[in-house]
């Protein structure tokens, strides 16, 4: 019978993600009460994608294995695939995945190593706060007067409109409620997913915890914003985004991005902005509008 080599993303010690199933390396698993209807999408069989489809159920405290799949086959998308028989092979290594997803990037049109493995902030150290630092946040502080919680919207559509037709009709709609109740499409949808499931949520916490009860729930928009802003950066090849005026080419979430990658997380509360750093994300400095 003929064999084919896929990717499954497992939580550590071969556990299913949804199930909890409890794998083997090289055994051979036989589903007998496969599902072949293709309008079931969540159905009786083993699920395995390609490099491209990883962001769907990736995030960083998982791990990924090379399995081989056969017999009936159930295929959606480049997400979700369904086979009737899977052999676990092997565990693949961060350093392989990264490789196999720069070898998609150009033809995805999106950084998918750095989907899957993204920047997180809080881990880089910051020895001061700079004149550049400060300017990049007041210039932040500009981007989110005019565009303020649809910075995830704007990428989200940017994307939409991106990913190209091929691309959006092998994919789906989906509603992504973890993170403000709006819809993507699914590429875009789950990137986001990816990204915050790996260092989104410990960035918010980390901030709230900063931040104290009392502002808590009035800066979560603006560190999602910064989420938004750092996943537009996986998208070189949006020259225009939605909802904000910019110059072509040029992304107007930029003083973000960079902020983002020096390690720094920017948190307003309506009135007073703050850049966070460190693995306790530390208030560094502050400014009243």
């Amino acid at each position: 019978m003929k064999t084919i080599k896929k990717l499954k993303v497992l939580k550590p010690g071969l556990i299913s993600p949804h199930k909890n199933f409890q794998y083997k390396i090289g055994k051979k698993y036989i589903c007998t009460d496969f599902d072949p209807d293709p309008l079931k999408d969540c159905s009786n069989g083993f699920y395995a994608t390609d490099i491209e489809g990883l962001p769907y159920s990736w995030n960083i405290n998982r791990e990924c294995y090379e399995v081989e799949v056969s017999g009936r086959s159930v295929l959606y998308n480049i997400y979700k695939q369904r086979f009737e028989e899977q052999i676990i092979i092997r565990k693949v290594e961060k350093d392989e995945i990264i490789l196999l997803a720069k070898r998609k990037e150009k033809k995805l049109g999106y950084v998918l190593s750095e989907v899957l493995f993204p920047i997180n902030p809080l881990i880089i150290a910051v020895p001061e706060i700079t004149d550049i630092d400060k300017e990049l946040i007041k210039r932040w502080a500009s981007v989110w007067a005019s565009v303020g919680v649809s910075v995830r919207d704007s990428v989200g559509a940017s994307v939409w409109d991106s990913v190209g037709v091929s691309v959006r009709d092998s994919v789906w709609a989906s509603v992504w409620d973890s993170v403000g109740a709006f819809v993507w499409d699914s590429v875009g949808a789950f990137v986001w997913a990816s990204v915050w499931d790996s260092v989104g949520v410990s960035v918010r916490d980390s901030v709230w915890d900063s931040v104290g009860a009392s502002v808590r729930d009035s800066v979560r928009d603006s560190v999602w914003a910064s989420v938004g802003a750092y996943i537009s950066s996986l998208f070189p090849n949006i020259i225009k985004w939605k909802y904000i005026d910019h110059k072509e080419k040029d992304n107007p979430f930029q003083s973000g991005i960079d902020l983002w990658k020096k390690g720094l997380v920017p948190s307003f509360d309506g009135s007073i902005w703050r850049l966070h750093g460190g693995k306790d994300a530390k208030i560094l400095y502050k400014f009243k509008l």
